[in-house]
């Protein structure tokens, strides 16, 4: 039933979305029969109608047919170098940058476009999602081979750093990997191994 009615489930998704109230008892009973799920009215408004916010259009089908949103797993990747000499606690100086509690002299500025030259050299295969406007601080990966249709595999590189008075220093990326596999994930720590650019923090979240 879920491989079959899938892009129907998607389309009723959608359609409820944009509906922005109660989905008709028509809608209800047809979620129903293409799911094999009783759903309520109230249910579906509140997943249908903020998944975009919280959730993808495949991972929101996925819970359509089980009752549970697909396992997802992220990993933050977290990249940067400190001067010769330099000792800090690694923790303290992403948080400063993070939270915008000032940044540091004492990282080295990192050669941003070639890195995402490599990245996009070693991502082939992936596109990067020009939908988002990350004004040129954050970049978006997709993997057009996905391992199951709900797994929106992705990552998103965000970029850190302080102005100087003739240009901006970049100083920590962050690599934000969204159901990706560890051969998947080595590549992104050759690329940046490759600069000399250690990896800081590595931080694993597991969801449902």
């Amino acid at each position: 039933m879920e491989e079959k009615n899938l892009e129907q489930v998607k389309k009723l998704i959608n359609r409820i979305a944009d509906y922005y109230d109660l989905p008709t008892n028509e809608q209800t009973e047809e979620m129903r029969k293409l799911t094999g799920i009783d759903w309520n009215a109230e249910d579906l408004q509140m997943l249908c109608c903020e998944y975009w916010s919280h959730n993808s259009l495949d991972e929101t089908a996925y819970l359509m047919f089980n009752g549970e949103y697909p396992p997802i797993n992220e990993v933050d990747l977290i990249f940067w170098k400190y001067k010769p000499g330099v000792v800090l606690d690694d923790k303290t100086v992403f948080e400063k940058y993070r939270f915008g509690r000032g940044k540091l002299k004492a990282l080295e500025a990192l050669p941003l476009e070639e890195i995402l030259k490599k990245i996009k050299e070693q991502f082939s295969g992936w596109q990067q999602n020009t939908d988002v406007k990350g004004n040129g601080e954050s970049w978006r990966f997709d993997c057009l081979e996905q391992a199951e249709y709900w797994t929106d595999t992705h990552f998103w590189i965000f970029e850190y750093g302080r102005e100087t008075e003739v240009q901006r220093e970049h100083q920590i990326l962050r690599f934000s990997c969204h159901n990706m596999n560890e051969k998947q994930i080595n590549i992104i720590l050759a690329c940046m191994q490759s600069f000399q650019c250690p990896i800081h923090i590595r931080e694993e979240h597991n969801k449902y």
